[in-house]
């Protein structure tokens, strides 16, 4: 099977739309994972509203500020 130039500029051109497309929703992907796992990590004291991350697993941790405990993540609600 023969190429033609045109058909060859075409397919070079589509692929490369599809890879950076490709490139584009995978960026977009561990982007939101990051955030996702940074706000995880965030906790905010109700006391003395320090802000800080704790890498542990527990969803009830302690203040290295005024030492309260404070929930930390999205499991928080305020008010």
């Amino acid at each position: 099977m023969e190429l033609t130039l045109a058909e060859f500029v075409r397919l070079v051109l589509v692929g490369s739309f599809a890879l950076v497309l490709a490139a584009a929703m995978l960026s977009r992907y561990l982007h939101h994972r990051s955030e996702r796992q940074a706000l995880a990590r965030r906790g905010i004291c109700r006391l003395c509203l320090h802000a800080f991350e704790d890498s542990s697993q527990e969803t009830i941790v302690e203040c290295p500020a005024c030492g309260a405990m404070t929930d930390k993540g999205r499991s928080r609600s305020l008010g």
